[in-house]
């Protein structure tokens, strides 16, 4: 959750945050250390600018995290401040943080001031996650189910649970993709209840089904799609993905649509 409580200077950041993981984990604000580890004037979704900044906090039992303070203020306590640091070089974690901070705000304001910013439309939510399990695919979603979503203006965002199995009928080609071996390209998935699936890269010679009759896949546990159009997140390595699983809905907006930019070649 986060607080609407803009802050502008690097001070008030630090006891806005001290206070808020204060309260949360209802402990002394005495106790909760804080220090700033990037500020920065940023263009907001209002188009106006606004100090951000990027609060690392730790107490004294050994919970630890970053939070950011601007327009408002939002501690990720899905991420350990190891788990931030994992998201990518200095600059790049920072990037995906802000990404995820504006991602919030902008899902907060939809579901604040759009009517029906939750309900998706059956019959077109049946069609897309059809779309995602179809067997002649190059890859195939397995355990697919909706998770979340949000109607953002005229945009559709589907945050599904779900995994890739690559399609064993094709190969991949880095001039062409993913070209399917002769005329055959349904996929037989085994037949049982859940559909175990192996980390694999899609980029390397598919093997057989193994012995515990799983196909090689890619485990991610969730699918982003945008309308019709799958978002993808194999950029992320698989431990960033893991971290982003827990707040995918976020990501995807924040991704698309966050205002602010910082960057990834500064040290500082």
């Amino acid at each position: 959750m986060s607080t609407l409580k803009s802050v502008v200077s690097a001070a008030q950041a630090r006891d806005e945050v001290r206070d808020y993981v204060a309260q949360e984990l209802n402990i002394d604000p005495e106790l909760v250390q804080t220090r700033v580890a990037f500020n920065r004037e940023l263009p907001w979704a209002d188009g106006r600018t606004r100090p951000c900044f990027l609060v690392e906090w730790a107490e004294p039992n050994g919970r630890d995290g970053v939070a950011i303070a601007g327009p408002y203020t939002h501690n990720f306590f899905e991420f350990s401040r190891a788990d931030a640091y994992q998201l990518g070089a200095q600059n790049a974690w920072r990037q995906q943080l802000l990404n995820l901070y504006a991602g919030c705000e902008l899902v907060v304001r939809a579901r604040l001031t759009q009517s029906l910013t939750d309900v998706a439309d059956p019959t077109r939510l049946a069609l897309i996650q059809q779309n995602l399990e179809e067997r002649t695919n190059w890859r195939v979603g397995v355990n697919v189910s909706l998770r979340d979503f949000l109607r953002l203006g005229t945009d559709e965002y589907y945050i599904f649970n779900g995994s890739w199995v690559w399609n064993p009928n094709y190969r991949y080609s880095h001039l062409k993709g993913f070209i399917p071996y002769g005329s055959k390209t349904l996929m037989e998935l085994p037949k049982q209840e859940f559909i175990p699936v192996k980390s694999h890269s899609p980029f390397e010679a598919i093997p057989p089904l193994g012995e515990d009759g799983a196909y090689p896949g890619e485990l991610v546990s969730f699918i982003i799609v945008k309308n019709n159009q799958i978002l993808e997140t194999r950029a992320l390595d698989l431990y960033a993905r893991t971290l982003m699983n827990q707040v995918a809905l976020f990501y995807a907006l924040g991704r698309e649509h966050g205002p602010f930019q910082i960057d990834l070649q500064e040290q500082q």
